[in-house]
């Protein structure tokens, strides 16, 4: 039997289409403030707004009858007629901001004109009829949301720890504060200020009043000037690429959405550029006509459809292209690529001779760090040369003293070679075993972390001196969310205030040069923003800090420490494949090499 939901039932439902957390909320209220004209935004949070969230503005204000009317569903001075959702230009249009707001929280209105000497003031819950009554007031409008979700147990149980909502407030304040640098934007959470943004002359001073001048040398413009579509912004350098997605932001008219296909055309032209699973940051602005672009297919507004999206997905990887292009980025780190063979070519350099001595490999010099002198025989001798010099390079094979000189591409210890810095080779039974060494490190590593992480015993090593940190909100936030995890991974890290951490200790492998340290936070908090099981978590923490720690520790290495990689490689449970699937050795048979020579 069919039956017509009651009013507040109905505004419950509808209200959760667009009020799904507290960062809704903010993102709601903020937009309404910039449209009202706003010069001025002040947002201010209690326990991650779930307490309160108050949003104060200079904007032109409502009337008495409008403070009233703007909780009442669908009531909007936006559009008028069916003609008027083909050309919107503002944030807010459909009138379910507010409503939708009062269904699930105590929300008390302050509103003041300009032109009127005294301004109204409107409490409503639950939607109940609202209690107005008159107030003193400055001009704009002041937003109290209290006890969010107080009326609706499910909804409030599931939100998550309040560092994870703060994150999602502090995405949602700097989405609206890049499109708009001319409005000055704060932003405190229980009493502590996070963001306080002057008013800025354009969009990159306020990209850098955000995220640090650090990041000015990293930027890359992108201009584009076509009949379809104006693309404006900047890029990231491809050597800043980062692991964990962040500073990635599209606007259209005005407006922040999301668009996993127009990403994939921004990542396309660095795909030689960086490896594989790092993103580059981008503030891309497109200005395009109202009537080509549909901002009215998702209830939080955040995806939109394009008339002509397949030519824009064209124009867009034709942008970044020309914007790399123009400053000669070329691929100049070797990122351990998934494709490259397992097995290297032998053979002298492009030009050189393959068979006769005109060519020789110059000699370098080599040390072994494990030589002790006091070690060495009683009845040393002087070795003998021979008389006449040898075609090939000579190597040293004094004992005691280790070898001065070797070949670039080899280092060897009775049956074990190092080649290239990248390969150990060494006979086996069935023929000859060649080991990657990053793979082997990063097996071993992965075995090592995810042991000490269920065991609760960190592997650290203290630095001698401390490194600071200095990150953006929402990654200092996501690091110091689960401190016990933190140190139980190995790593010291305290809080040092204004988004800013100390660095004390790595987990075992790591280097602890600065450079160094930035790369392996970054590693972490990807690692922690993912979104899986405490189980999976822990496999995922273990593989990343793993690759990390192998690719930081890269290296020329002495044949007694290759010898011990091998040993350590072959003591692990899985020693045949990396966490990620890629062999860490394969094995080439006589019948392999009789067939290549």
């Amino acid at each position: 039997m069919l039956q017509v939901l009651p009013q507040h039932i109905s505004n419950l439902i509808a209200a959760g289409e667009v009020v799904s957390r507290p960062a809704s909320v903010v993102k709601e209220l903020m937009e309404n403030a910039v449209d009202a004209g706003a010069r001025s935004v002040t947002v201010s949070v209690l326990d991650a707004g779930k307490t309160l969230i108050q949003v104060i503005d200079d904007g032109s204000g409502m009337s008495a009858d409008d403070a009233v009317l703007c909780f009442e569903r669908h009531a909007t001075s936006k559009i008028a007629s069916a003609e008027d959702l083909e050309k919107i230009q503002t944030y807010g249009f459909r009138g379910e901001a507010l409503p939708s707001i009062a269904a699930v929280a105590a929300v008390t209105l302050r509103t003041r004109r300009p032109e009127d000497e005294i301004g109204t003031m409107v409490e409503i819950s639950a939607s109940n009829p609202p209690k107005v009554q008159p107030v003193a007031a400055p001009s704009g409008t002041h937003f109290a949301v209290r006890n969010l979700f107080y009326n609706v147990p499910a909804r409030r149980k599931f939100l998550k720890s309040d560092n994870t909502e703060l994150r999602a407030i502090i995405q949602e304040f700097l989405r609206i504060a890049l499109i708009r640098p001319e409005v000055s934007f704060k932003l405190s959470s229980n009493g502590k200020e996070i963001h306080n943004l002057r008013p800025a002359a354009t969009r990159k001073k306020r990209i850098l009043d955000i995220y640090g001048m650090n990041l000015a040398k990293e930027l890359v413009e992108v201009k584009v000037d076509t009949t379809l579509v104006r693309v404006s912004g900047y890029i990231g350098n491809p050597e800043d690429a980062r692991k964990s997605a962040g500073n990635q932001f599209f606007f259209v008219n005005g407006r922040y959405f999301r668009s996993p296909f127009f990403h994939k055309a921004v990542c396309k032209p660095y795909e030689k550029l960086i490896p594989e699973d790092y993103t580059p940051a981008y503030f891309l602005f497109l200005e395009t006509e109202p009537e080509r672009v549909d901002v009215n297919i998702h209830p939080a507004k955040t995806e939109v459809k394009f008339e002509d999206e397949g030519m824009i997905f064209e124009i867009l990887i034709a942008a970044v292209r020309e914007a790399l292009g123009k400053n000669d980025f070329t691929p100049s780190i070797d990122f351990d690529m998934k494709g490259a063979p397992e097995i290297p070519v032998f053979g002298p350099p492009s030009g050189g001779s393959s068979s006769g001595g005109d060519w020789h490999r110059p000699p370098r010099m080599d040390y072994s760090p494990l030589f002790n002198p006091f070690d060495t025989p009683s009845d040393l001798s002087v070795p003998e040369f021979p008389a006449t010099p040898s075609a090939g390079p000579v190597l040293d094979p004094s004992p005691g003293y280790g070898r001065l000189f070797e070949e670039e591409s080899a280092a060897s210890s009775g049956k074990l070679l190092v080649l290239q810095r990248r390969y150990i080779l060494t006979p086996v039974k069935s023929g000859l075993l060649v080991v990657d060494i990053r793979r082997a490190r990063q097996r071993i590593y992965y075995e090592r972390y995810l042991e000490k992480i269920a065991e609760q015993q960190p592997v650290k090593q203290q630095s001698l001196f401390p490194v600071t940190v200095t990150l953006s909100a929402e990654d200092c936030l996501t690091l110091l969310e689960q401190p016990d995890l933190v140190s139980r991974l190995g790593f010291d890290i305290q809080d040092f205030g204004g988004n800013t951490v100390v660095v004390n200790g790595l987990p075992e492998g790591y280097p602890l040069s600065e450079d160094q340290v930035k790369t392996c936070l970054d590693q972490l908090i990807a690692a922690l923003r993912d979104d899986t099981s405490l189980e999976d978590q822990r496999h995922l923490l273990a593989a990343r800090m793993a690759e990390s720690a192998a690719a930081s520790g890269a290296g020329s290495l002495h044949a007694e420490e290759a010898q011990l990689l091998v040993d350590q490689l072959f003591a692990c449970r899985e020693p045949n494949l990396t966490p990620d699937g890629r062999r860490c050795f394969t094995i080439l048979t006589f019948e392999d090499l009789e067939k290549k020579l």
